[in-house]
């Protein structure tokens, strides 16, 4: 099963790529994939942490941290943007 993971804003800077494109052996929930991404590299609890991020699932906000991802899935990260 593979998830592709979209970075934008700070994200996108802080990690230096705009994108990844994760594998695993069954579906999982977000809650996991969450839990996952901490375990392998401390700037996702920063990420996740922060309240004003926003995730989308094929374009649609996540509310539930059970949401099941399937194959296929693109995963995008928000945090707010400000411009002038």
């Amino acid at each position: 099963m593979n998830i592709t993971l979209k970075y934008f804003s700070w994200i996108r800077v802080k990690l230096k790529k705009s994108h990844d494109l994760i594998e695993f052996n069954k579906n999982i929930s977000f809650k996991e994939l969450k839990n996952n991404l901490i375990s392998k590299d401390a700037i996702y609890q920063e990420i996740f942490e922060d309240k004003s991020v926003k995730f989308f699932l094929n374009l649609k906000e996540i509310d539930d941290e059970n949401q099941t991802l399937n194959n296929g899935d693109i995963l995008a990260f928000l945090p707010p943007v400000t411009g002038g």
